[in-house]
């Protein structure tokens, strides 16, 4: 028997693209931005996804900061969202707003922690970029005494192909096939799905193919068949390839015997 779940049946939201507390500490001898004109602060910030790590065993603080000046932090339960400026080293953010789920009371002190950093606030910021890979990003809080909370990058994939995302969606098939392209390995079966802008499907694969890459992100459950939302950019590789950013989950449907 098969089960089906629509998680959002409203598809043309779908469509557009686009705790341990920190020790009391001086200022870190990190790279300053003042004295530094090679790094552009703005757009090391906007590059990357941050992450706080406020107590092991929790997902860590996520913030991301986009060129429209929008925030959007995860906490591990509620999303905050709210905007931001960039004054030379000083970033000042607005009142957070939040969605209003219940969480586990450690999640709930988290998130407490988030807004007592993000909320209204005026943070220092000095980074550390000799490891483009992982840059990190202090941002001082003045309360009477210095904390610094490190925050860890990981290069957004806009900022990484250096293209815009293109959103495609993709029925998956619970079962696995053999990769093309390399031995040993299996690969997704996949069949794209368009939609117009009523959200009213206009064409799907009609065979199933074997997709080549991995789609970063995505968990397969080979008793699950999906219908998920791709970011897919073009790289800069010799031959064009893809890559596939799992977006989310648009309809699953579970296959029991």
């Amino acid at each position: 028997m098969n089960k089906k779940y629509l998680l959002l049946s409203i598809i043309p939201f779908l469509l557009p693209a686009c705790q341990n507390l920190p020790q009391h500490t001086t200022m870190p001898q990190m790279m300053n931005t003042q004295h530094n004109h090679d790094i552009n602060l703005k757009q090391i910030l906007t590059d990357y996804t941050w992450s706080y790590q406020a107590t092991q065993n929790l997902p860590a603080i996520t913030a991301s900061f986009d060129q429209s000046q929008n925030l959007s932090i995860s906490t591990g339960c509620n999303q905050q969202n709210g905007s931001w400026q960039l004054t030379g080293q000083t970033l000042t953010t607005s009142l957070l707003r939040s969605t209003m789920m219940m969480c586990s009371p450690q999640l709930m002190l988290q998130e407490k922690l988030s807004a007592a950093l993000f909320d209204q606030s005026k943070l220092t910021l000095q980074i550390n970029h000799h490891n483009s890979n992982t840059p990190q990003l202090q941002m001082i809080d003045q309360t009477g005494k210095t904390f610094t909370f490190t925050f860890t990058g990981t290069i957004k994939p806009e900022a990484q192909y250096q293209s815009t995302a293109e959103i495609i969606f993709l029925d998956i098939a619970p079962t696995t096939k053999p990769c093309t392209n390399t031995t040993n390995a299996q690969c997704f079966q996949v069949k794209e799905i368009k939609y117009n802008d009523q959200g009213i499907q206009t064409y799907i694969d009609q065979n199933w193919r074997v997709l080549p890459e991995r789609i970063q992100g995505y968990t397969h459950d080979p008793k699950v068949k999906k219908t998920i939302r791709v970011k897919r950019f073009q790289t800069k590789a010799t031959v064009p390839q893809y890559a596939y950013i799992y977006d989310m989950t648009v309809q699953q449907e579970v296959i029991t015997p």
